[in-house]
């Protein structure tokens, strides 16, 4: 009998890492004082977030002086496009993004939104996107999740940043599901956010990369903190959590990364093979290694997700809420899916602390009670 919960869900959020905990211990505990008092304990303060500015700057390959700390990647994304809006700018975005990526525009100036259909592999179709970069007049901005957190896709950036290039347009790259499960380095003309949420890192930190050569965004007004671009007393406790995260990842980013892909690949095999007529969505495009979003047709995905908790495995039916009905996932409809087989999806997502026999367990429970629900509903349909 399996008596231990087996977490799936590490696309909306993990398990903080046992260091990452004890860090932020400790600073609760140490660096309590305000880092922008002049004196001996806020400095000392200060100094522990400079380390963790490093820290977090050596993951992503750029100065730590590009490094602006948020309360997550919303608020980060939210500047930039504020920011922009201000110009007057053209927002650019795909028919499947993330509220947080676009959402500022789509509320209050839908007027200026343009949006980019995907493949069936959930890919930017870039064709469509050089059509409306040379349809825009005026200043522009691209903005995308770099990995989508549904499926696990990734777009084409070296395409996009290119086009972006050739149109003089600005991206703006919400790397929440990326940093940490694909290597790369961020560049010096794209902004770049995330969550630390995503990597082991705690709940309410997170960032914004300010690429050197653009005008410097302005999060929030306040007191001048963060270099007079973010104001407000600093998270040192979150901060210290989301600089050990990002060195643990660092340290051992190739390794991490292999293990995710090997938990994956093991999954989709075991259920797949034993599974009639489920369909992998990207999985013939580069996706990040640790996400499997499977369609089984035939079954209830909000169903099969409630019997799988009951059960001890927490995954995510993919469709969210709206005015507390159940919709089908907005990115597997751009991919071509019908609504009954966006309704039969679902989304397991893994991290470096996932245990393989725990995914075996996981596959072999989807597989009965899969079955089982086909069987109550009548066989495949």
């Amino acid at each position: 009998m399996h008596s231990q919960i087996v977490y799936l869900d590490n696309n909306a959020t993990t398990r903080p890492f046992p260091e990452v905990v004890a860090a932020v211990t400790r600073s609760l505990e140490s660096d309590w004082a305000n880092p922008s008092s002049p004196h001996g304990f806020g400095q000392a303060a200060a100094r522990t977030v400079a380390l963790s500015r490093e820290q977090v700057a050596r993951l992503l390959g750029v100065r730590a002086e590009q490094v602006i700390f948020t309360s997550g990647a919303t608020e980060a994304n939210e500047a930039v496009l504020r920011y922009h809006a201000t110009l007057g700018a053209t927002l650019i975005t795909s028919t499947a993004e993330h509220p947080a990526v676009a959402g500022f525009y789509f509320r209050h100036m839908p007027q200026k939104v343009r949006t980019v259909p995907l493949n069936k592999s959930g890919r930017w179709r870039l064709d469509a996107l050089e059509s409306v970069l040379e349809a825009v007049s005026g200043p522009k901005l691209i903005a995308l999740a770099w990995a989508n957190g549904e499926t696990g896709v990734l777009q084409d950036l070296t395409a996009i940043k290119l086009m972006a290039q050739k149109y003089c347009a600005v991206c703006l790259i919400d790397a929440s599901q990326a940093v940490g499960r694909v290597v790369f380095e961020a560049d010096s003309v794209s902004y770049l956010t995330f969550s630390g949420h995503k990597l082991h890192g705690p709940k309410g930190i997170g960032i914004l990369i300010q690429p050197e050569t653009v005008p410097q965004v302005e999060v929030l007004i306040g007191g001048g903190q963060e270099r007079g671009l973010r104001g407000g007393t600093l998270n040192v406790s979150g901060i210290v959590g989301l600089g050990v995260a990002c060195e643990l990842r660092k340290r051992n980013l190739d390794s991490a990364i292999a293990r995710m892909g090997r938990l994956r690949d093991s999954f989709e095999k075991q259920v797949i093979t034993a599974i009639p007529d489920v369909r992998v969505n990207g999985s013939d495009t580069l996706r990040v290694p640790n996400t499997a979003s499977l369609t089984i047709q035939g079954i209830d995905g909000m169903a099969l997700v409630a019997r799988l908790e009951a059960r001890g495995i927490i995954c995510s039916q993919v469709s969210a809420c709206s005015s507390g009905q159940p919709e089908p996932s907005r990115t597997l409809l751009a991919m071509g899916l019908s609504r009954d087989d966006a309704y039969a999806s679902l989304r397991i997502a893994f991290a470096v602390d996932t245990k393989e026999d725990d995914v075996d367990f996981a596959a072999q429970t989807m597989v009965e009670e899969a079955l089982f629900l086909r069987e109550m509903m009548g066989g495949l349909v």
